[in-house]
């Protein structure tokens, strides 16, 4: 298979962090671990590339040229227009402010290319839909960058739930806190808390109504009090604030009931689970201490999921396991919560257009 050429908009610090430092991993041609790594010294059990990334767009140069270094990345170029005009693409990486995104997404989309939107792919369900409205007239897949879906602490989670004697998933309880927040930049619940808006309905299913209150005390320091009712009936409980410290995965919980079951996610690590007819709890955390690819926290927290899942997805021309309407469905539950905040009643998500 000749690898897909990818390229990437984007060099800020979630982008250096994060998704171009698990792209080696995630599109191929690396070896699985340091066992791996001596056994296959030579190259020949190398497993195949999937993709390469040829192409960067980074509106500053002397940025762009050290990222590019880092990277290996062959080409920059100081917009995306320009990138689409003079790489033959298959899928583009897209990592900018949910502001900018929607824009750039529909560029790329009508240049025939399949695009990875980083969370939230935009503001509003309404830019969202224009998204949409693009992949469908190029038949182009996007994916939006969940990587908590990917994570092996919650993906271990789900392995649970899937249980028989867990039983019917019932009760959902999370909470995320975040430090003050810039409100000259973002919306705290779109740009902060997204992630737990679309955790609820990646374990519970879709979400039928809520209810939601807000704190506040002073600028860019809010506690949002959720509650939640999904289409199966069961309930759901939500704390997402950021009223204290920036040390946010020590203040990250996540607890469901079954019938007779229950499981717990601690810090976005460590699982434990008591299951009905079980004398024993079950506990689970990654054993990072080994150097392995396996093992890094970007591999453990779902950036190379995520990343190789979208680029799998387009090679086999299939729908990603983290969808656009997935995203969607985030930035809906989102709209409806700033609406039960603001009108004072339980807020019905059908009453949200998507």
């Amino acid at each position: 298979m000749t690898p897909m050429r990818v390229g990437f908009v984007g060099g800020g610090e979630h982008a250096r962090m994060s998704l171009l430092p698990s792209l080696r991993h995630a599109l191929g041609g690396a070896p699985e671990g340091l066992p791996a790594l001596v056994a296959t010294h030579a190259g020949a059990q190398l497993p195949p590339l999937l993709g390469e990334l040829v192409a960067l767009a980074e509106h500053k140069a002397d940025h762009a040229k050290r990222i590019a270094a880092v990277h290996g990345i062959q080409r920059v170029y100081a917009n995306h227009e320009d990138m689409l005009a003079h790489e033959d693409l298959d899928c583009v990486i897209v990592c900018l402010h949910p502001r900018l995104q929607p824009d750039v997404a529909i560029a790329c989309l009508n240049a025939g290319v399949h695009v990875f939107l980083e969370k939230p792919q935009a503001e509003s369900v309404a830019e969202s839909l224009r998204i949409r409205d693009a992949a469908a007239r190029n038949g182009k897949q996007v994916a939006v960058a969940f990587m908590k879906r990917f994570s092996a602490p919650y993906l271990r989670a789900r392995q649970i739930m899937a249980l028989p004697a867990f039983g019917a998933p019932s009760m959902y309880e999370a909470r995320f806190t975040y430090a003050r927040y810039p409100v000259d930049v973002y919306n705290f619940l779109n740009g902060f808390g997204i992630h737990h808006l679309d955790l609820p309905r990646f374990f519970m299913g879709d979400v039928d109504t809520v209810s939601a209150e807000r704190v506040s005390r002073g600028e860019g320091l809010d506690g949002y009090a959720i509650t939640l009712r999904f289409c199966s009936g069961a309930l759901g409980l939500l704390n997402i604030n950021c009223l204290e410290s920036s040390f946010t995965n020590w203040s990250e919980r996540l607890s469901i009931s079954g019938v007779g079951s229950s499981l717990h996610v601690e810090n976005w690590r460590r699982v434990i689970a008591f299951i009905a007819g079980e004398d024993e709890m079950r506990y689970w955390e990654p054993e990072d201490i080994q150097p392995t690819d396996a093992a890094n926290s970007l591999n453990l927290h779902g950036f190379v999921g995520e990343l190789r899942d979208f680029v799998t997805s387009v090679a086999g021309n299939h729908a990603p396991a983290s969808t656009l309407q997935d995203g969607i469905e985030s930035v809906r539950l989102q709209e409806a919560i700033e609406l039960s905040v603001h009108s004072g009643r339980r807020v019905a998500l059908k009453e949200i257009a998507a």
